[in-house]
């Protein structure tokens, strides 16, 4: 089963054209719609629980829908979705979800207003109420007149939720779990770097940052007792020269560690590196056309051989394999999807969250 988010109306930055959060499986090669989750305003990002038995979405509503955006909890019911109940987010724009490994929290990072959000979860997947925090400050860029908390992202141990600050050029680092929230460690980014989303390494202790405004992954150290970062170095996104305006949008990780990809909106590209796991360094490999345009989110299948592509402009999702040996990315088939955001494996009770042929 594959859970895509979208955007359901027409936004400053985007013309939504979705129903809501698409539900979908094969038939054959064919990637079709099993099931739509309507009710939900522009559900951009999404994220299950450790044992899939919930999805959680986010609303990203602006002030002139609500006073605030939502996130939403949902039991997954074979190949739906069962609306359990939402919270608000304390913030407009909503754009980042994520749980403890534990299953008892949850994470919101809301773009506008510089509120993160952290919710107890209940045993039976429902939001309880949640600890907002406001954050300030802000950078160099017109992109960064306050503060835009873009990710809140949990450690793989569990201890620790680190959030990437677009609009101030922070990283903060918090303890994930306590009665209120405790920030253990501060990270500095150059000026005008716009830290967006992040990811761990499954073996090492790095930690890798995407810069949307300066289109760089910064490579960290990571403690992981106190959860202080040390840079190993940045690289860009983009090849030498690249003459038109992009942003990074996303990056990840394939499972064993070896091969990160990033996603450049502009250039229309997933950029391909090899992590250097005893340096903490990259090693630039490729970039490679995701046909189509606006690559947002994108998501490796568990099994490591191939990854998605949500391509929100040209409503399309777009399958390329992995070599497992080179990183290199083979493009194998694409479908219209209307403006696809956020792609998730798993969760669908019944089906093999195998999509595609891989041919």
């Amino acid at each position: 089963m594959l859970w895509i988010g979208t955007y359901t109306r027409k936004e400053g930055h985007v013309n939504g054209l979705a129903a809501g959060i698409y539900g979908m499986a094969t038939a054959g090669d064919s990637l079709v719609e099993v099931s739509t989750r309507t009710g939900i305003v522009n559900p951009s990002y999404l994220c299950l629980s450790p044992d899939q038995k919930y999805l959680y979405a986010v609303s990203e509503l602006g002030p002139d829908v609500d006073s605030t955006g939502y996130v939403y909890s949902y039991q997954v019911a074979g190949d739906s979705l069962v609306l359990l109940n939402r919270q608000p987010t304390f913030g407009f724009a909503p754009c980042y979800v994520s749980v403890h490994p534990s299953g008892k929290w949850l994470y919101v990072a809301n773009y506008v207003g510089g509120v993160i959000v952290r919710y107890p979860l209940a045993t039976d997947g429902t939001i309880a109420a949640g600890q907002p925090l406001t954050l300030s400050g802000q950078g160099p860029s017109s992109r960064q007149e306050s503060s835009h908390p873009h990710s809140a992202c949990v450690s793989p141990d569990g201890k620790w939720v680190m959030v990437a600050d677009l609009g101030t050029d922070i990283v903060h680092t918090y303890a994930a779990e306590g009665p209120t929230w405790k920030e253990v460690s501060k990270t500095t980014l150059p000026a005008g770097a716009g830290p967006r989303h992040l990811v761990f390494h499954p073996e090492v202790p790095l930690v890798f940052v995407l810069n949307e405004l300066s289109n760089t992954v910064a490579v960290f150290q990571y403690d992981a007792d106190t959860g202080a970062l040390t840079s190993t170095g940045a690289w860009s996104t983009l090849p030498d020269n690249h003459p038109e305006t992009s942003l990074a949008a996303d990056l990840h990780l394939t499972p064993d560690g070896k091969f990160l990809y990033a996603s450049n909106r502009g250039l229309n590209s997933l950029a391909s590196f090899r992590v250097e796991t005893a340096s903490g360094q990259l090693v630039p490999l490729r970039q490679t056309s995701t046909q189509g345009s606006i690559p947002r989110n994108f998501t490796i299948h568990p099994s490591g051989k191939y990854l998605l592509v949500a391509n929100q402009n040209t409503n399309s999702v777009v399958r390329f394999n992995i070599d497992a040996a080179t990183g290199a990315l083979e493009y194998t088939e694409l479908w219209m999807v209307k403006t696809p955001v956020c792609l998730v494996f798993g969760g669908d009770g019944s089906r093999k969250s195998e999509v595609g042929s891989g041919k």
